[in-house]
């Protein structure tokens, strides 16, 4: 079970906050300094963190682009380095790749945002070969953003949602996903909605999503408000999995109300009671007359 108490989650965001270097050797570092939790646990906190602190600082950084472009430029005429934006972005404490946007927008400014888009998952399509090095050793460094990031993430979440219907179908559970929901005419879906509720802990559970991260109180609140609010209003009350463990003080918060239950894992088969049906028996009377049957319980 991972639960991080609010006095261990702070040491860790502290840690991560006060680092300078690669975030590949930031993760690396807090796994020895926190060993008993995982690298996922630790690396979905770290990108999480790095998250906030892009959206908190990107207005700034944008704004000195030119400046920016300009010590990029100089430094690389004088070394020919393929480093020189890594080494950037290391001093601003951001993910390489969000500076080698801000530079590409601000150098090709007459560019369409897909021509850049391209350009970062392409770097040989760079007019400047410098730049096109540089980005590139960016692009295949980087495990905070970018298409190859974005790409992991996403297989990451498809792993868990595809572990997520293995266990509920080994549970004997009957649901539908989202596929079917879709079909149906639902817009905001869940991962899994009961098709037969079952009981955990006392709870009725009527849909279970699955989220591979660690949730911390800022994602956890949008989720609810974004997300699993409408699941609760829709479909009654529900579990969201946070495969990589989570901050003790978002299961009690306020936001959840009485619909979102947040657990780290799949329900255990002694937490879970299921619904079961009896069918009624089929009695005929003494002369078999099929016009005379009737049901008895």
């Amino acid at each position: 079970m991972v639960v991080i108490s609010v006095k261990r989650f702070t040491e860790i965001q502290n840690f991560i906050r006060n680092y300078h270097g690669l975030f590949v050797n930031c993760n690396m570092e807090l796994e020895a300094k926190f060993p008993e939790y995982s690298s996922d646990t630790l690396g979905s906190i770290t990108a999480k963190e790095v998250v906030q602190r892009v959206k908190s600082n990107h207005s700034k950084i944008s704004a000195k682009a030119a400046s920016l472009v300009k010590e990029y430029q100089t430094t690389a005429r004088q070394t020919l380095a393929h480093d020189v934006l890594q080494k950037m972005a290391i001093e601003l404490q951001i993910p390489s790749i969000v500076l080698c946007r801000i530079l590409l927008a601000k150098i090709y400014s007459d560019m369409a945002k897909s021509e850049l888009n391209e350009m970062l998952r392409m770097p040989d399509l760079i007019p400047d070969s410098l730049l096109a090095v540089n980005v590139s050793y960016c692009l295949y460094s980087e495990t905070m953003d970018g298409p190859i990031t974005d790409l992991v993430r996403r297989f990451i979440g498809e792993e868990y949602e595809v572990r997520l219907k293995k266990m509920a179908r080994d549970a004997g559970m009957v649901f539908y996903d989202e596929g079917d929901l879709r079909r149906t005419g639902y817009d905001k879906t869940p991962d899994l909605k009961m098709a037969v509720p079952f009981m955990y802990r006392g709870q009725v559970i009527n849909w279970i999503e699955s989220k591979a991260s660690f949730g911390d109180m800022d994602s956890h609140k949008r989720y609810v408000k974004d997300q699993l609010s409408s699941y609760g209003n829709r479909f009654g009350p529900g579990i969201v999995i946070y495969w990589f463990g989570y901050l003790e003080s978002i299961a009690d918060c306020p936001e959840n109300g009485n619909y979102v239950i947040v657990t780290d894992g799949f329900p255990a088969k002694d937490e879970m009671e299921f619904l079961t049906f009896n069918l009624p028996a089929i009695v005929e009377d003494d002369d078999n007359s099929s016009e005379d049957n009737r049901i008895t319980k």
